[in-house]
């Protein structure tokens, strides 16, 4: 009677280890598929990049009337505004891509270290990034596919089929770490094919199928015409300078 008993209580213990354990082993499979997934491949993060110089002094005067309508049209808390001087993105490719510093510091010309270091931002932080010289309409963050690039078409089809000036995408992308190593064989060439427009053109059409192309007469109407001031607008692009 006293060996039946004790087979019943072992019985019982063994029973309620195997459950417990069971448990919790679903309870950290569950934990690890949380942790090990990517919840940024279908999510535009709402952050707002511009880059400018630290010293408002050099600042065009059309920048700050174009950055107020940033934050006018995408209000904080909703969105978050991020201002990159030249010394964060220095820090940031320092820091976070030291395999691409020696390139970077070895730049002949800073707009080269401005223009690869947007594709850098927006591979790590996602969002929208716009050039300083870039107006806001209307917020259109609804208007980009959650799963794409978004970049702006050019209205100068003479010199290239889309710009680096307006462009958007989610956190991680591996479009812009395509952009990046081709601009590793490019870094002695001029601008626009170096890091610029003819980059990001050539990396289009050799990868059409992450891209969502914006289109200009929404995004990036030619100034002077009837189309930069219509009621459809979005953005438009006031071109101050080429290396700002």
């Amino acid at each position: 009677m006293e060996l039946i008993y004790y087979f019943i209580i072992l019985l019982i213990t063994t029973i309620l280890f195997y459950s417990i354990n069971k448990i919790l082993l679903k309870k950290e499979h569950y934990y690890s598929y949380i942790d090990n997934s990517n919840i940024d491949n279908n999510y535009i993060p709402k952050i707002i990049h511009q880059t400018a110089p630290a010293d408002k002094s050099r600042w065009n005067d059309v920048w700050i009337e174009c950055q107020t309508t940033w934050l006018q049209h995408f209000p904080s808390p909703e969105y978050e505004y991020i201002m990159w001087t030249d010394e964060d993105l220095e820090n940031l490719i320092k820091n976070d891509f030291p395999w691409y510093y020696d390139i970077y510091i070895g730049y002949d010309v800073n707009i080269k270290r401005i223009d690869i270091a947007r594709y850098f931002i927006l591979y790590k932080y996602g969002g929208i990034y716009a050039d300083m010289d870039y107006m806001c309409v209307k917020n259109f963050y609804n208007e980009l596919p959650p799963n794409k690039v978004s970049i702006s078409e050019s209205p100068h089809v003479n010199h290239e089929y889309i710009q680096n000036a307006l462009m958007a995408s989610n956190k991680n992308n591996p479009f812009w770490m395509k952009v990046i190593e081709e601009a590793k064989n490019r870094k002695e060439l001029s601008v626009f094919d170096a890091t610029g427009p003819n980059l990001v053109t050539h990396m289009y059409f050799e990868n059409k199928d992450d891209v969502y192309i914006l289109d200009k007469n929404l995004f990036n109407p030619l100034p002077k015409t009837p189309e930069f001031d219509a009621d459809c607008v979005y953005a438009k692009h006031f071109g101050t300078c080429v290396y700002c």
